[in-house]
């Protein structure tokens, strides 16, 4: 169980694509619910081509980043990741749960050198103790088919929470250090400043951690990725600020910005991260 197949320099250097109705969402606001799966697979495969001389790893959905990929590349030679859970969360009371869609044996079958769980976290509210338990659960699995698993932790706001002044990234990664949830890495949002980026590398010792982009503009993410590496990072997996301004374009446009733009814009934080 490795991680060294993603790794460039020591760096993770890593798009993320398995973005599902998220995807659909941009690629057309008004009638997502319409888009066919070969229009979705084709614009997948179009960022994947775009970027694949420059990523090392890449994270992807089943549904149609797995077929996007097969379409720019048949041999699959470069590592990816596979994500366990269903796209979104079930909602309780304003709390989010996470629902696991696939095994990792099921995920290991199709090739994955990896597996991704993404838990929607507030480590103040009773349902943190349910998704720690998912967290175990997959942890598990991913040690018994000797997978890395790459853990993202994306923490959201509660009516109940509104009063705690604490920093909901730290405090998170605390709760599942306290647990012995033990991942591969850890994929977490920038945790607000740079001393809240030294804690996080305080705090996981020889575990990396990796920043996810959380949909912000490219500016804003290059921006606190200089900083997050700066002050123990070991890179990104980054997905929507690097691609969402892209792909709503005319075609015309969007095929120029394919060329040119978003090639740029991974090289431009791979120089970031690489600086570690």
């Amino acid at each position: 169980m490795t991680t060294d197949v993603f790794l460039d320099n020591q760096s993770f250097l890593m798009l993320a694509l398995d973005h599902r109705q998220s995807f659909k969402k941009i690629l057309s606001p008004q009638n997502f619910n319409l888009l066919t799966k070969e229009k979705i697979i084709n614009e997948k495969a179009k960022i994947i081509k775009s970027l694949f001389p420059y990523l090392r790893g890449i994270l992807i959905d089943v549904e149609y980043g797995l077929p996007a990929y097969k379409l720019v590349d048949t041999n699959l030679s470069k590592p990816f990741l596979l994500p366990v859970e269903e796209s979104g969360f079930l909602e309780e009371n304003g709390e989010r749960l996470t629902k696991i869609q696939y095994s990792v044996a099921d995920l290991k079958q199709l090739g994955a050198s990896g597996i991704k769980l993404l838990l929607y976290f507030n480590p103040f509210l009773k349902s943190s103790k349910y998704q720690l338990e998912i967290a175990k659960k997959v942890l598990l699995e991913s040690w018994q088919y000797d997978l890395p698993l790459f853990l993202e932790i994306v923490t959201y706001q509660h009516e109940k929470t509104l009063n705690k002044e604490e920093n909901f990234v730290v405090e998170s990664v605390k709760r599942f250090l306290a647990e012995s949830i033990y991942p591969a890495v850890f994929k977490l949002e920038y945790p607000g400043s740079e001393e809240a980026c030294r804690q996080i590398t305080s705090l996981l010792k020889n575990i990396p951690w990796i920043l996810l982009t959380r949909g912000d503009s490219f500016l804003s993410f290059k921006h606190k990725l200089y900083f997050a590496v700066k002050n123990g990072a070991a890179g990104f997996l980054a997905g929507r600020a690097l691609w969402q301004d892209i792909i709503t374009k005319n075609k015309e446009e969007k095929e120029k910005m394919l060329a040119e733009v978003l090639p740029q814009r991974f090289l431009e934080i791979k120089e970031i991260a690489c600086q570690r």
